[in-house]
């Protein structure tokens, strides 16, 4: 396939561990954006449940005659 060698020597060189560093960093950043979209998603579904179940509440509140 290739040579085994020459690809530990390209990664243990400077310019070998800079494309390893800037690999993890661009793998990290993607993961922080698909956990942030995740977690956007699903604080933003449960909000406007909460949103919706407040409004119907308050109409059911105003439909309802109040005792006293």
């Amino acid at each position: 396939m290739f040579n085994q060698d020459a690809l530990l020597e390209y990664l243990s060189s400077p310019e070998g561990i800079n494309k390893i560093i800037v690999g993890i960093i661009i793998v990290g950043a993607i993961n922080a954006i698909f956990i942030t979209y995740s977690v956007r998603s699903t604080y933003g579904a449960t909000k406007k449940a909460n949103d919706r179940f407040r409004i119907q509440q308050e109409k059911i509140d105003k439909l309802s005659p109040k005792k006293r």
